[in-house]
């Protein structure tokens, strides 16, 4: 099986848009794409959606008779055109794929949605998953900071780590109140987390408390973790005195690197010269939002030289 994959973002997260696509696809994408990866589009920031390409034809008529052939019997169904067309055209490309399937269709609530697509001079027809938007939730948890990593950039750090392998072993060591673990978890990975400030780390308890997630939150220093992971996700602590900064920081960093091959660290300045000699910057991206730019925040993907 193939799929087809749409995706947006805002201009000002391109950058980070284009590294998740590296992880979870192997290089960024200018536009829709096919892929024998099987991703669920909710499960990123922006992925819109997937189709199943499982019919295909050199035109449209084509199209049509090898899909009243399937002789395809669904109680309620929607046909959904991921054309750029007219609203006229639109329309009656998904009315004449409709009227091949045997059943009734359902606009509002849908046992099952079908997609069609003219990609490549070729037509696609097939089930299509699109980004259900559920996530976006997790704006109303009970608590957060100012200074908390928006969901946007959290969902996509996850990916970047677990490149869409679920079965792997997630980590945030220094989770705050848990905005990086509400992601991960609603995306399907195995993750848990860690926090040095007892208060701190009982709001991310009570966070996915709220949404009902069953993760594992421990209180605790980075250092003394011994427990080995797939992938360590770290969103560097600042507005710490710079007396202390460069020491915790250094520290975090060094520690991240031993508990797993690949770290993404989320930073305010470039950390290059402070990753230990067995680790390399593999990939980055900078991200700038708010008025003027202001905030500023580099996500670096390390791995380690085996």
């Amino acid at each position: 099986m193939k799929y087809l994959y749409t995706f947006n973002h805002h201009f000002m997260e391109k950058a980070l848009c284009d590294m998740e696509m590296r992880a979870l696809f192997g290089k960024d994408y200018q536009e829709s794409f096919v892929h024998d990866k099987a991703i669920d589009p909710s499960s990123s920031p922006f992925l819109r959606n997937r189709l199943n390409l499982e019919l295909r034809a050199d035109n449209f008529e084509d199209l049509l008779i090898l899909i009243e052939n399937q002789a395809i019997v669904i109680s309620d169904f929607k046909v959904v055109s991921l054309n750029d067309q007219d609203k006229n055209k639109k329309r009656y490309t998904e009315k004449a794929i409709g009227l091949r399937i045997h059943g009734f269709p359902n606009f509002k609530s849908p046992s099952i949605v079908y997609g069609l697509v003219e990609y490549n001079d070729q037509w696609y027809f097939g089930r299509l998953l699109s980004n259900d938007s559920h996530w976006r939730k997790h704006k109303q948890k009970p608590y957060s900071y100012s200074s908390s990593l928006d969901i946007h950039l959290a969902k996509a750090l996850v990916n970047i780590a677990g490149q869409g392998i679920y079965d792997r072993k997630l980590i945030d060591p220094c989770c705050g109140v848990g905005t990086v673990l509400l992601e991960g978890h609603h995306s399907g990975y195995d993750i848990e987390g860690l926090e040095i400030l007892p208060k701190v780390a009982e709001k991310a308890i009570a966070n996915l408390a709220y949404y009902n997630y069953d993760v594992k939150v421990s209180i605790g220093d980075i250092g003394r973790l011994n427990n080995t992971y797939d992938a360590c996700i770290v969103d560097l602590p600042y507005g710490i005195s710079t007396h202390t900064k460069d020491e915790v920081i250094d520290k975090i960093i060094y520690d991240a690197s031993r508990l797993s091959n690949r770290v993404v660290y989320v930073s305010t300045e470039p950390i290059e010269e402070k990753l230990s000699e067995n680790m390399a910057l593999v990939d980055s991206c900078l991200i700038s939002k708010g008025k003027d730019y202001r905030f500023k925040r580099y996500v670096c993907l390390c791995e380690k030289n085996l």
